[in-house]
C-alpha cells in the first residue's frame, strides 16, 4: 500500500478543514462583533436553518464506533442484531419530531442548565459531571477507533493518527465554536454519504460474485455465529424481552443527548428546527442504519463465518467489516474511502468533545465567573480553554487505552438512567429536588451494580448454545443478558423519582414557571432566559 498518498488524503483534508474555521473567524470576530459571544460559540447565534441542522447531526452521528459495532451484531445475530442499534436509532429519529416544540420551551443552552432552573443549582452540578463523564468517554472511544482504523493506510501506530486527527478539530473549534463544528459537517457529510454509498455498492457486489446474483437465497442459508443455521431473519430470536429491554435502556439517553438539543435549540425557528428533524430522519435512516445494515448482511456471505466463528479478516468479533470492504478496492476507493474515514470520525469527535467542554464550562465554571462579574469575552476566553481542554484530555484518555473499556459501554446506560430520567421528568409538576437528585444516584448505582453482575460474574459462554446467556437469571431475562443492565438502571431511577416526589414537598411556583407554554423563538427572550442562570 502506497501510505504516502494516504498521507497527503490526510494533511491536504487537515488543512482544508482549519481554513474553513479561520474563515469563519475572519468573518465573525466572536469577542468583538457578536453581540453575544457565548451564545454564538455554543449555539451559532441560535440562527441556523433546519436543513444545516439536519446534515450537522447526520454528520455526528456517522460513528463509525457505534455503527461498526452494529455492523458486527448484525454479523453475529442476524435480524435480530438490528434491535441492537438500528431500530432504536430509527424510532428515535421519529420521536425527535415531535420533541422540537417541547424543547424549545425552555430558554437554556444546556441541559443541566434546565434541570437547574426547574430545580435548583445542585441538580445542575451533578448532572454535569456526568454529561461529562459520558460525553468524554465517547469522545476518547471515537479517537481511539479513529487511530485504530487509521493506523494501517498511514503506516504509523495509532496513537500517531490519534494526534493528526486532533490538531485540525483543536483549530477549527478555537477560531469558530459551535458555527465552525456545523459549518465543517457540511463537508464531511458531502464526503461521508459518497463514503457510506461506496461501502454498500462494494459489499453488494461481492456478495453478488460470491453468490451469482442470489444473494437472498445464500443469506437465508448462512449461520449467523450467535444466531445458528435458519435464525437469520428471525426478529425475535433471543425473544421479546431483548427488543424491549433495549428500547428502555437506550432511547431515553439518545432522546436528551446534549449535542441533539443543541442542534434543536440552535434553529432559528422551531418550525425550522421541525423541518431538519424530518430531513434528519430521512437522512440517518439512509446513510447510518440502512447502507451500513446492508454492508452487515452481504459480510456473512463475502466473510463467512468458519465453524461459527468469523474469519480474521473482520476480526473474532466481526468489528473490522468496514476495513474489510476497503481492503477490496481499488487504490483510488480506497483513498477516498480512506477520507471517508477521516471526515467520519473527525465530525463526531468534535460533536462530542463540544458538549463534554459545554458540561464543564457553561454549567460549572460559567456561574462562578457571573458572580465575579467577568465581561462576555473574557467568559468566551474561558470557555474556549475548556473546549480545547476537553479535546485533549480526551486524546490522553484515548492514548493509553488498549480496548474500548467498561466506562464506554455503561455509558449508554448512565446516560438514559442519570441524565434522561430527571430531564424528562421536568414537565411533571411534581417532581421536585430530592427526587431528581436520588433518582440520579440510584439509577447510577443501579446500571453499574448491573453491569457488573452480567458482565463480570454471570458472564460464560454455554458449549451447547452459540451465544452468550446465564441461565441463573430468569429464563424470559435469558434473551436480553448482557443488556439487563440498561433497563435496571433505568426503571430503579424512574422509581426512585417518582416515590421521592410524592413524599416530599412540592415546588414552587417560580421553578414550575421556568418551563413555558409555547415554544420560544423570539432571540431576545431566548437570550434573556438563558442568561439569567
Amino acid at each position: 500500500m502506497n501510505t504516502a498518498l494516504f498521507w497527503i488524503v490526510a494533511i491536504s483534508y487537515s488543512i482544508l478543514i482549519a481554513y474553513v474555521g479561520y474563515r469563519i473567524k475572519r468573518g465573525k470576530e466572536l469577542a468583538s462583533i457578536v453581540p453575544r459571544p457565548l451564545l454564538e460559540f455554543w449555539m451559532a447565534g441560535r440562527d441556523l436553518p433546519g436543513w444545516r441542522l439536519a446534515i450537522s447531526l447526520t454528520s455526528g452521528w456517522l460513528m463509525l464506533g457505534w455503527i461498526g459495532f452494529g455492523m458486527s451484531q448484525v454479523y453475529m445475530y442476524g435480524v435480530t442484531g438490528l434491535w441492537i442499534l438500528p431500530i432504536p436509532w430509527f424510532i428515535l429519529c421519529l420521536i425527535i419530531i415531535f420533541m422540537v416544540p417541547l424543547v424549545r420551551r425552555i430558554g437554556v443552552i444546556s441541559l443541566p442548565q434546565a434541570l437547574s432552573k426547574r430545580f435548583g443549582g445542585s441538580a445542575r452540578i451533578l448532572l454535569a459531571i456526568f454529561s461529562f463523564g459520558i460525553f468524554i468517554s465517547w469522545t476518547q472511544a471515537e479517537l481511539f477507533m479513529a487511530g485504530t482504523l487509521a493506523s494501517p493506510f498511514l503506516g504509523v501506530p495509532g496513537w500517531v493518527c490519534m494526534i493528526i486527527i486532533v490538531i485540525p478539530i483543536l483549530l477549527y473549534t478555537w477560531f469558530g465554536g459551535f458555527r465552525a463544528i456545523v459549518t465543517t459537517d457540511l463537508i464531511q457529510f458531502s464526503i461521508m454519504a459518497v463514503f457510506m454509498v461506496l461501502l454498500a455498492t462494494t459489499a453488494i457486489s461481492a456478495a453478488s460474485n460470491s453468490t451469482g446474483g442470489s444473494i437472498l437465497s445464500a443469506l437465508s442459508q448462512s449461520a449467523p455465529p450467535w444466531a445458528g443455521s435458519g435464525e437469520i431473519f428471525n426478529p425475535w430470536f433471543l425473544t421479546l424481552a431483548f427488543p424491549l429491554v433495549l428500547l428502555i435502556g437506550y432511547l431515553p439517553g439518545w432522546m436528551i443527548e446534549q449535542d441533539l438539543l443543541i442542534r434543536i435549540q440552535a434553529a432559528k425557528s422551531t418550525k425550522e428546527a421541525r423541518k431538519g428533524a424530518v430531513l434528519g430522519l430521512l437522512l440517518i435512516t439512509v446513510f447510518v442504519l440502512i447502507l451500513p445494515a446492508i454492508a452487515a448482511f452481504c459480510a456473512l456471505i463475502v466473510f463467512p463465518p468458519v465453524n461459527g466463528v468469523p474469519p480474521d479478516i473482520i476480526g473474532g468479533d466481526a468489528l473490522q467489516i468496514i476495513s474489510a470492504f476497503i481492503n477490496m478496492m481499488p487504490l483510488a476507493g480506497a483513498l477516498f474511502m480512506f477520507l471517508g474515514l477521516l471526515a467520519c470520525q473527525m465530525s463526531t469527535i468534535d460533536t462530542f468533545s463540544n458538549v463534554s467542554a459545554l458540561a464543564i464550562s457553561h454549567d460549572i465554571i460559567e456561574p462562578m465567573l457571573r458572580k465575579r462579574k467577568f465581561s462576555g469575552s473574557r467568559k468566551l476566553d474561558w470557555a474556549k480553554a475548556v473546549s480545547m481542554g476537553a479535546i485533549l484530555f480526551a486524546l490522553a484518555c484515548a492514548l493509553i487505552s488498549e480496548k474500548l473499556g467498561d466506562v464506554y459501554y455503561i455509558s449508554s446506560g448512565i446516560l438514559s438512567a442519570c441524565i434522561a430520567i430527571p430531564a424528562m421528568f421536568i414537565f411533571w409538576k411534581r417532581t421536585t429536588l430530592p427526587a431528581v437528585l436520588a433518582s440520579a444516584v440510584v439509577g447510577c448505582i443501579g446500571t453499574i451494580g448491573g453491569y457488573f453482575y452480567e458482565y463480570k460474574i454471570l458472564q460464560y459462554m454455554d458449549p451447547e448454545a452459540p451465544h452468550y446467556y446465564a441461565n441463573e437469571l430468569p429464563s424470559w431475562l435469558q434473551g436480553s443478558f448482557m443488556y439487563n443492565y440498561l433497563a435496571l438502571g433505568v426503571i430503579a431511577s424512574m422509581i426512585t423519582i417518582i416515590v421521592v416526589s410524592l413524599i416530599t414537598k412540592k415546588p414552587t411556583n417560580e421553578q414550575l414557571e421556568s418551563v413555558g407554554n409555547l415554544p420560544m423563538d423570539e432571540l431576545e427572550e431566548f437570550s434573556k432566559c438563558a442568561d439569567s442562570f
